[in-house]
């Protein structure tokens, strides 16, 4: 099954490449340096990826069933005449010839991403670095930034600039804050993020990814010190099986995630419901001794 082991091993990939920038519609006093590096498209894949990720035993049982039709026979084939049987006989020949090649293309993809993946590590550390207030973009990727945004503004509306007290108070903000929020909530992950993920990911600080020594890859999300959980970081590896499909892509198998510490009654997993007692009243002692 296709879509799968592609789409999530390419959303790994992407969402720790692309370098692009955020749409116009966050603050106007962060928008110079918003510009400058952002994963909103990428994000855009994560949405489509989460639909596979959310239910990974559901996705491999599907495969692995789909897997299991290939080569059954329908008796079809059995009843057309021999001389045609056999041309379509030729046919699988030609198919199971594909399929080896596309398992080698599959595999020398698979090393190039991981080649260029090395090249853009330090881009990766630098918006990071950028992102969190540890330093500041050079004035020529400034320029550059600048040059983008004006190009892609000339067609618009003129955008409403920050007032002198806006200025005044970002002059003491360090990086760019709520910046990976910001970029999740312009993108299609928008309507899977509640009111509740937003308070712990306005501490998201950082969003990597590794490959395994075996087929797949580790996403990892770093945190700043929260009211939510202890951990520093939150991982997810994602397993594919170490053969390849018949038609030569990797298939996915399962997926582990890292255990996250709650702080006590702080576990957003943990949902709260109130019941409504009816017809019986309460006194004020009652109030304010419960």
């Amino acid at each position: 099954m296709r879509p799968s082991p592609a789409v999530l091993r390419h959303l790994a990939f992407r969402t720790s490449r692309k370098v692009g920038r955020l749409p116009q519609s966050l603050s106007p006093g962060q928008d110079s340096q918003l510009t400058a590096f952002t994963a909103t498209e990428d994000l855009d894949r994560a949405a489509a990826a989460s639909l596979f990720a959310q239910n990974p035993r559901l996705v491999s049982m599907m495969q692995n069933k789909l897997s299991g039709l290939v080569g059954q026979s329908s008796g079809y084939v059995e009843s057309l005449p021999t001389p045609i049987r056999r041309r379509v006989d030729g046919l699988k020949g030609v198919q199971k010839e594909h399929s080896k090649l596309e398992a080698q293309f599959q595999e020398e993809v698979l090393e190039l991403e991981k080649k260029f993946f090395a090249k853009f590590t330090p881009l990766y550390e630098k918006r990071s670095k950028i992102i969190n207030g540890q330093a500041e973009p050079t004035e020529e990727e400034i320029k550059t930034g600048e040059a983008e945004r004006e190009d892609s503004d000339d067609d618009e509306e003129e955008k409403p600039k920050p007032d002198e007290e806006e200025e005044a108070a970002a002059a003491d903000v360090k990086g760019i804050p709520e910046f990976w929020l910001s970029a999740m909530k312009n993108s299609s992950l928008a309507e899977t993020i509640t009111d509740r993920d937003e308070e712990v990911l306005k501490d998201l600080t950082d969003i990597r990814m590794e490959y395994l020594d075996r087929p797949g890859f580790r996403l990892i999300f770093e945190f700043a010190e929260n009211a939510f959980f202890t951990n520093k970081t939150l991982s997810k590896t994602y397993y594919y099986q170490e053969e390849n499909g018949y038609g030569g892509d990797f298939i996915y198998d399962h997926a582990e995630g890292e255990k996250i510490d709650w702080k006590e009654g702080q576990d957003l997993t943990v949902k709260v419901e109130s019941k409504k007692q009816r017809n019986k009243s309460r006194s004020l002692c009652d109030c304010c001794t419960t």
